[in-house]
């Protein structure tokens, strides 16, 4: 068997805790070999050596900015080979995609359990939705966003969750108030849900419209700014959030969700996203969608990827390449829906 193990050894559920890493490495021990990487630029080199030697099944053990990277990275080495099964291991702060996407148990139980399943039968479990009822391998889809300024490509990567204008500058408050995972970002979300209603100031900061264009499958969207705008292939994008309810729906759409409510209209319309419903309103997108654009005023428009911020003129953003990820056993494949 040729299964690999990826750790980032900065993710915070890593870092830390005392004793975890070793605990990692003693769990890959004569299973699987174990990579350690400190820096994203190791990557790509890393990657293309893995698929140059078949690779069967690749663990990411970190938290969602290394998933995106990880699956970036694999992508482009790739150049026509078939992607091997990837299991997220969630050891950052939060791990939205892999909570989506997997079992939610402890991490190193998981990874013993893929570890003794793969080891034993990988070639048995290809193309079975589950084996021995303990794992699937489901097909799932990501997202291809590719950044501009002016005319030159500056950025191109696989990612899960993407959004602008509120997601935008909810990230840059919780960075500054420590990126504390979840307590943390309940916390903003309750203060700024509050401060709609009553005015606060981080509420008008954080909701406020942001000036952009939407441009949707070839059309220009009506609105000149807009409060939110998220795009998504995993429905819970953490605390409940459903934004993206329609998300993995089908593997050649996105589901868009966009809207120019003021924070008075945006903030009160929570509970529709915690239920998992559309939050309407004048000038709203919420649809699946071939591709969309945003275009901001300036070369620093902000946008996040799975939790990590990058700024850039124009991004366009489109169905991604559909990757094999372990879930749980009771997963069903996604729909091609072509």
């Amino acid at each position: 068997m040729s299964i690999h193990v990826i750790a980032n050894v900065n993710a915070r559920g890593l870092a830390s805790r005392k004793g975890r890493l070793e605990t990692l490495a003693g769990l890959c021990r004569g299973r699987a070999e174990l990579h350690l990487t400190r820096e994203i630029g190791e990557l790509p080199s890393l990657m293309r050596e893995l698929v140059e030697h078949s690779c069967e099944l690749l663990v990411l053990a970190g938290g969602d900015g290394t998933f995106m990277s990880g699956a970036t990275s694999l992508v482009a080495a790739l150049k026509g080979r078939s992607a091997p099964p990837l299991g997220l291991l969630p050891m950052g702060t939060v791990g939205t995609t892999a909570r989506n996407f997997g079992d939610r148990g402890d991490p190193e139980v998981l990874i013993d359990r893929w570890l003794s399943v793969f080891g034993s039968s990988l070639r048995g479990l290809r193309g079975e939705p589950a084996y021995e009822g303990r794992i699937a391998l489901v097909e799932r889809p990501t997202l291809r966003i590719r950044a501009r300024r002016g005319e030159e490509l500056i950025d191109d990567r696989i990612g899960f969750i993407f959004g602008t204008g509120l997601v935008a500058r909810f990230f840059e408050v919780y960075e500054a108030e420590g990126a504390g995972g979840i307590p943390l970002a309940g916390r903003i979300v309750a203060r700024v849900f509050a401060g709609s209603i009553f005015g606060g100031a981080l509420a008008k900061r954080i909701l406020t419209p942001m000036p952009c264009e939407l441009w949707v499958d070839g059309e220009e969207h009506d609105a000149s700014a807009l409060s939110l705008l998220s795009a998504s292939v995993v429905r819970d994008l953490g605390l409940g959030m459903k934004v993206s309810y329609r998300a993995g729906e089908r593997t050649d759409r996105v589901h868009l969700v966009a809207s120019s409510l003021e924070p008075r209209h945006l903030g009160p319309r929570m509970p529709y996203v915690l239920m998992g419903r559309s939050i309407g309103g004048a000038k709203h997108v919420d649809r699946l969608v071939e591709r969309f654009e945003v275009r901001f005023p300036d070369d620093s428009g902000p946008y996040v990827v799975d939790g990590d911020m990058f700024r850039a003129r124009a991004v366009e953003v489109t169905p991604g390449p559909t990757l094999t990820i372990i879930g749980p056993s009771n997963e069903r494949r996604a729909s091609k829906g072509r």
